[in-house]
């Protein structure tokens, strides 16, 4: 008999471990499940950003703004260039593009006068 009054104690706390266990298992599914749910919305984020990263290289848009960039940069590297070697020709006395133009001019416009002058001149 002593064996049944065991028998019978045991049933309870058995069965408040069950319960125990059972909640514990309950509380563990939900965050599993509410996890499982944050990780499927982040996929969908994912997977729309990826689109959208997809639809941006195949429309070319990244491309164009890559290309006027650097077409800008090309630009100012050009700029750039020409200020050095305006100031290192302007160090070293060398006359500029501008200024060999405007030499000509000037020398063209005296060999013009020279000419005129000559041929006006009388003949001895």
């Amino acid at each position: 008999m002593a064996s049944r009054n065991k028998q019978a104690v045991a049933p309870k706390g058995a069965k408040d471990v069950q319960d125990f266990v059972v909640a514990q298992l309950e509380e563990a599914r939900k965050r599993i499940q509410a996890f499982e749910r944050e990780l499927v919305k982040r996929g969908r984020a994912q997977q729309r950003e990826l689109e959208n990263v997809i639809k941006s290289i195949r429309s070319g848009r990244q491309l164009k703004v890559l290309e006027r960039q650097a077409t800008a940069a090309t630009s100012e590297v050009k700029k750039r260039l020409d200020a050095l070697q305006t100031s290192v020709l302007g160090a070293l006395g060398v006359a500029s593009r501008e200024e060999m133009q405007q030499i000509h001019r000037e020398l063209a416009r005296l060999t013009k006068r020279v000419d005129t002058l000559v041929s006006r001149r009388p003949t001895a």
